[in-house]
């Protein structure tokens, strides 16, 4: 998955049109850590 793909993954999840372009600095592993975080984050909330 690409970073920019990475990153809107992340605002779909938070539902938000903030600008994340600051996390282009982060490698696609570290993206892809970070949505997994998200999403875990998200899902113990609904809970």
């Amino acid at each position: 998955m690409t970073k920019e793909r990475l990153i809107e993954t992340i605002k779909r999840i938070l539902n938000t049109d903030v600008d994340f372009s600051f996390l282009t600095k982060l490698t696609e592993p570290e993206l892809e850590t970070l949505v997994a975080c998200i999403r875990d984050g998200v899902d113990r909330a609904a809970k």
